[in-house]
């Protein structure tokens, strides 16, 4: 019976903080950044033995990972590979957390110096995963405070890291009060616990009563609907692919039930089709005939000139059907495409920018891509994805682009937007809404799309901007500048299949000067290395 209550806190423990996700049970987020983490640690501090310390907490933590990353469970398209990259991000994650939890001595008073350093400590372990291989941007602990809108807008502070080490500081401040048992370690807890909801109100309310009205931006978000299989010939899958003139016809279909003369852009998801974007696939009269078919427009007004990168070899590309698209609607054009640029023979994964009747295309070259998926990290790798068909990889962009047109903009492709400093250098070139392209149907039927989401709205708070993310299977929404939803499509039909629509919608162009913009993530890391840098240095001295 000794035995079984402290197992009983440690699964209870486990059950918040793991479910406490937005992804998960937004209503145990709460829980979760106030006091989950404390459960735990108050059990094993009674463990005398360090390395069993360690090891519960290892243990612990994998097993809080191995929930919120159950997405990557889903195989269809990734193959049994997948799985064991699953079980080495939660192992990993979960010996880092056992490395930090060891500062927690039973015997050493918990005081303010060693909270602040574990604290501090953690957030610069979730700051650098973002740099190894592709970088782990994911589930940063501070996302148990992003559940509820009050909380999230803490982020405007120190982003999500800053999030992530008020977490850690609040259920450490829970544990110095269970320890001690003082009427006062109580009192500042809960202050420190409550204090993100009253910024939160005042911060919207601010806002709320500060804001200037400008003109919105009208936009038509495409949703695509279509699973990998379909949408690319895949090893395997062969006989579920959709001819690309089918699935541009798809996509004009559903343009044309929401055809407006008044949409200032449209916007399409990362490689809405298969092939590269200049790559002359198409004939030109099939093309005139399905436009004129579904619109009744006249062609030649609308047909961009037939050469590259709109035409070659006598066949039409993927920018031709995009820029007919931008020239009949009157429109500017936003949509992910397969580049190949020739000179260098590189092959890319971009989004491009079309104007209406205009001869360029504006293009950024996504910067993060995936190992295996998108890029090759290791040569003896090669054997192994070549089993799935994949025989090209992508190269990495090299900047941050904005773009300008009715309103400028910068653009991230799927996982990009997870990372909060890409996402800034955008805001700090002078870009004012931003604009995420992903595809989250490489693992259908899971709650990645909703997880990609909740990283989303963090990026929209952190920098103060609206954000607009068009998805072929995911979350289609728009979100202001306060992290709001501000219109959304569904994820699936009655029937639980991918949903195909389109978005018709208002930008609320608003957007704001954060303190996460002026200093990023060095703001919160600097803060980090300052409270744990004296603890390891003089903690032979004091009694910390």
């Amino acid at each position: 019976m000794n035995n079984f209550f402290p197992l009983l806190q440690i699964f209870f423990s486990l059950v918040i903080v793991a479910f406490g996700h937005p992804s998960f049970h937004y209503w145990l987020a709460p829980a979760a950044a106030a006091v989950g983490y404390a459960i735990f640690w108050r059990v094993i501090l009674f463990f005398p033995s360090k390395k069993t310390r360690f090891f519960s907490a290892a243990i612990w933590y994998a097993m809080v990972q191995a929930i919120q990353l159950s997405w990557m469970t889903a195989i269809e398209y990734q193959g049994i590979y997948i799985l064991f990259i699953y079980v080495f991000l939660s192992v990993w994650l979960g010996l880092q957390f056992g490395l930090v939890s060891l500062l927690l001595q039973p015997l050493k008073k918990l005081s303010i110096p060693r909270i602040l350093a574990i604290a501090s400590a953690w957030t610069i372990i979730e700051w650098t995963r973002q740099f190894i291989l592709c970088g782990f941007s994911l589930n940063f602990s501070g996302l148990s405070l992003s559940s509820f809108l009050y909380p999230l807008q803490m982020a405007t502070l120190f982003g999500a890291l800053g999030l992530s080490f008020w977490v850690i500081l609040v259920n450490l401040l829970g544990l110095k009060a269970f320890l001690e048992k003082k009427g006062k370690n109580y009192g500042v807890w809960i202050v420190a616990a409550i204090f993100p909801y009253f910024f939160g109100f005042l911060h919207i309310y601010y806002h709320s009563k500060n804001k200037i009205e400008t003109p919105a931006i009208s936009a038509l978000i495409v949703q695509t609907g279509l699973m990998p299989s379909q949408k690319s010939p895949l090893p395997g899958h062969l006989g579920k692919f959709i001819s690309p003139y089918q699935q541009w016809e798809r996509i004009l279909s559903l343009l044309k039930g929401s055809q407006t003369k008044m949409a200032d852009l449209i916007i399409l998801p990362e490689s809405v089709v298969p092939f590269t974007s200049s790559k002359g696939i198409y004939s030109e009269s099939k093309v005139r005939e399905i436009f004129q078919n579904i619109f009744q427009a006249e062609t030649k007004e609308i047909f961009p000139p037939l050469y590259p990168p709109y035409a070659e070899i006598g066949k039409v590309s993927n920018a031709f059907w995009a820029q007919a698209l931008a020239n009949l609607f009157n429109a500017e054009v936003v949509l992910g495409l397969d580049y190949t640029d020739e000179s260098v023979k590189k092959n890319y994964n971009s989004a491009f920018h079309l104007f209406p009747g205009g001869a360029k295309l504006n293009r950024y070259d996504k910067r993060i891509l995936l190992p295996l998926a998108e890029y090759l990290p290791f040569n003896w790798l090669s054997p192994l994805v070549k089993l799935y068909g994949i025989n090209e990889f992508f190269s990495h962009g090299k900047e941050t682009t904005v773009f300008s047109g009715k309103i400028p903009f910068t653009v991230s492709i799927c996982y990009e937007e997870t990372f909060p400093r890409l996402i800034r250098e955008g805001r700090k070139k002078g870009a004012e809404v931003l604009i995420n392209l992903s595809n989250d149907a490489w693992y259908p039927k899971s709650n990645l799309a909703k997880t990609h989401f909740d990283h989303a709205r963090l990026r929209a708070v952190e920098n103060g901007a609206s954000l607009v993310r068009a998805c072929n299977t995911g979350i289609t929404a728009v979100v202001d500048s306060l992290g709001r939803i501000a219109a959304q499509l569904e994820e699936t039909d009655p029937l639980g299949e991918p949903f195909s629509g389109v978005l018709k919608t208002n930008i609320d162009p608003y957007s704001y000067q954060t303190l996460y913009l002026l200093w990023g993530d060095l703001g919160i890391i600097s803060l980090s290395f300052l409270f744990l840098l004296p603890f390891i240095a003089l903690r032979k001295y004091f009694s910390w």
